[in-house]
């Protein structure tokens, strides 16, 4: 009698382990690391630390060639920038075995230069832990820093951690690595042109736009692209339409779409205990909405634009983190000022309470570039 009863909990428990692991290749990551109420931020999870990943790329870089005067200015594709990724090798061997120097008023210089900008203070603890091994190495010199500009010259290569909270204060270290000195060097040899990622282009262009849904939206078109905002698609409603707005809910979320083109995610309930209330874990909950938005656009088969975050803000209620984001077209950032975006400022808006996605908001619209003379 033992064995069909032991036979039967086998058989259970491989079902719920399967169903487990469908589920997960089915949400990927945003069932682990918090996106929706209730859901706990697993710090040590491939997850968070991909995410992680996105919050050090949320980063304007500048290259500045000869003599300062020939630069580019990347704002997004940052991981398919050679000096990007020379960048990142060089930070992680600086970490493990570069050493500080001094910190004050340094001198530097735009030649052959790459300046990394954040639009928020990096905790250094937080930077250091993506790169490397040696605890304290920047904190126990300076707590946060929103520029970093890396200069190789005269065989090694020098990073300046620079903090406007330290009244601009600039933090100098030393890198004796030939090999990526060497690496810089031959890249900016090698590059003394502006190319296709740079902020300065000869060719005049237009910028065009579109819905991609397309201009008659019906619940049908729609539906496939709003149910990437559930984490049960099953149970989502199939939708109703009040003064136009698209609106699809279940118990604990609601998705609008707008008849000027904005998309709306909205939380009904906040559900999860009070935490730590960090900008760092605040930013990876609205990247991983990012990612769960880009994942919904591909449904479409027409791609979410890049995005660059702009700035943030705080408040008002305890534990709110607001983000904003324009999109990146053509290698630049494009404003709002020319296009009915209703009541955004930016392209996308998000609201982080209690490192909880709670709102959501961007301009459902693609933009493309083309040169003047072709047209639409």
């Amino acid at each position: 009698m033992k064995k069909p009863i032991i036979k039967n909990l086998i058989i259970c428990a491989l079902s719920i382990t399967c169903a487990l692991l469908t589920i997960r290749l089915w949400f990927g990551n945003f069932l682990i690391h918090g996106l929706f109420p209730g859901e706990p931020l697993v710090a040590a999870s491939p997850a968070h630390q991909r995410m992680a990943g996105g919050m050090v790329e949320s980063a304007r870089m500048t290259v500045n060639y000869d003599d300062g005067q020939n630069y580019q200015v990347v704002y997004s594709n940052l991981l398919h920038h050679e000096a990007w990724d020379i960048s990142m090798r060089a930070i992680s061997a600086l970490i493990d075995e570069g050493s500080f120097y001094n910190s004050g008023t340094a001198a530097i210089l735009s030649t052959n230069s790459i300046v990394i900008e954040y639009n928020f203070a990096m905790p250094t603890g937080f930077f250091r832990e993506q790169f490397g091994q040696r605890p304290g190495f920047l904190s126990s010199v300076f707590g946060s820093f929103e520029t970093l500009v890396i200069m190789p010259q005269n065989e090694i290569v020098e990073f300046f951690f620079v903090s406007d909270v330290d009244g601009n204060t600039s933090h100098a270290f030393a890198l004796a690595d030939f090999e990526i000195y060497k690496e810089f060097r031959e890249y900016f040899e090698s590059r003394t042109q502006i190319d296709e990622y740079g902020y300065v282009v000869d060719v005049v262009s237009e910028i065009f736009w579109r819905n991609p849904i397309g201009d008659n939206m019906i619940h049908a078109t729609v539906r496939p692209f709003v149910l990437f905002f559930f984490p049960n698609p099953a149970v989502a409603s199939d939708g109703v339409t009040i003064n136009g707005v698209y609106t699809y809910k279940d118990s604990g979320r609601v998705v609008k779409f707008y008849p000027n083109n904005m998309v709306e995610y909205n939380a009904l309930e906040n559900t999860r205990p009070l935490g730590a209330i960090s900008l760092a874990s605040s930013l990876l909950a609205a990247l991983d909405m990012l990612d769960r938005d880009a994942a919904a656009m591909s449904v479409l088969e027409n791609p979410m634009n890049d995005v660059f975050l702009v700035g943030y803000s705080t408040g008002p209620e305890m534990g709110q983190w607001n983000f904003y984001f324009d999109y990146v077209v053509g290698g630049r950032p494009m404003a709002l000022d020319d296009i009915d975006a209703g009541i955004l400022s930016h392209a996308v808006e998000i609201r982080v309470i209690n490192n909880t996605v709670v709102q959501y908001r961007r301009l459902m619209l693609n933009f493309f570039e083309s040169a003047a003379e072709d047209g639409l």
